[in-house]
């Protein structure tokens, strides 16, 4: 893996952004570059105030924000970079790939930077664009006792396939890693919640039955494919996201594609990772 990038959204969470990115370098045998990045709040005093005066703020607030950041980074050896922007996914997008980063490690909270981040359609961009996985953190979290790689096993194009591919591959170097269980999981339509308020729907349980068996012929073909051997192989009806929160509880660390899909996996429909974040209480390593 090439290097970690650690990104501090919010002083309050850098610690452990910080240790979670320290650790899995060690695990990796590679290096952390740690960004700050920092939302330009100085447009609405343009209004107000003279170029010089908003120009002497904003060198006051980026000395401020870089003696923070040493002071974080304190006896290590890592490169360490603080960027004015006025779109934080954009900045991360751009210096992840500027500093050849394998992995983003930033934190998922609702009440920082990332709130807006991760729950509006314009910054959405982050997870679609990033060059490279992105771990998002939560702050209270169980230990993780398992990887959970969640794939669509009824999407059978050859894109969703190779996404599939490489939710799997990371699943299995994170749980080597973390030296826990890797747990394979697709997740089916349930024709109760598919079909709810449709007078004449088909709610045969034929239809679940046989939908399960055909998911879980596909995701054995995908493994065996792969040379890939789950300890845990499962298959489930429901809700993604609801199914997901189920894992983060019971120490899940979730790996997912942000890619939509389409067709009859309509529970799918819209980007997957993002209705799962909105419910996620346990880590999650989302794969572009």
């Amino acid at each position: 893996m090439e290097n970690i990038l650690a990104v501090i959204t919010n002083w309050d969470d850098a610690e452990a952004v910080m240790a979670r990115a320290e650790r899995l370098a060690d695990q990796f045998n590679t290096r952390v570059e740690v960004l700050r990045p920092v939302h330009s709040p100085l447009g609405e005093l343009s209004k107000y105030v003279g170029f010089a005066e908003i120009t002497d703020l904003r060198n006051s607030i980026m000395d401020e924000e870089r003696n923070l950041l040493n002071g974080l980074c304190a006896g290590k050896s890592w490169v360490v970079h603080v960027e004015w922007c006025e779109r934080v996914h954009q900045i991360i997008t751009e210096r992840a790939e500027s500093y050849s980063a394998g992995l983003i490690v930033m934190m998922a909270s609702h009440h920082s930077v990332l709130s807006t981040l991760a729950h509006t359609p314009d910054d959405w961009h982050l997870f679609r664009d990033a060059p490279c996985p992105v771990l998002t953190l939560v702050r209270e979290r169980n230990p993780v006792t398992r990887v959970v790689a969640a794939v669509d096993a009824l999407d059978l194009s050859e894109a969703h396939k190779q996404l599939s591919a490489r939710v799997i591959d990371h699943a299995r170097a994170l749980a080597k890693a973390e030296a826990v269980p890797l747990t394979v999981l697709t997740v089916v339509p349930d024709p109760a919640l598919l079909y709810a308020g449709l007078v004449n729907a088909p709610m045969s349980g034929d239809f679940q039955v046989q939908t399960m068996e055909k998911a879980e012929a596909n995701l054995q073909e995908l493994l065996d494919h792969l040379g890939v051997t789950a300890d845990v192989l499962e298959v489930k009806a429901g809700r993604i996201e609801d199914v997901a929160t189920r894992e983060g509880q019971l120490g899940g660390l979730l790996v997912i594609g942000s890619a939509a899909n389409k067709g009859v996996k309509g529970f799918w429909i819209g980007n997957t990772a993002e209705r799962i974040l909105h419910h996620m209480q346990s880590d999650m390593l989302v794969i572009n």
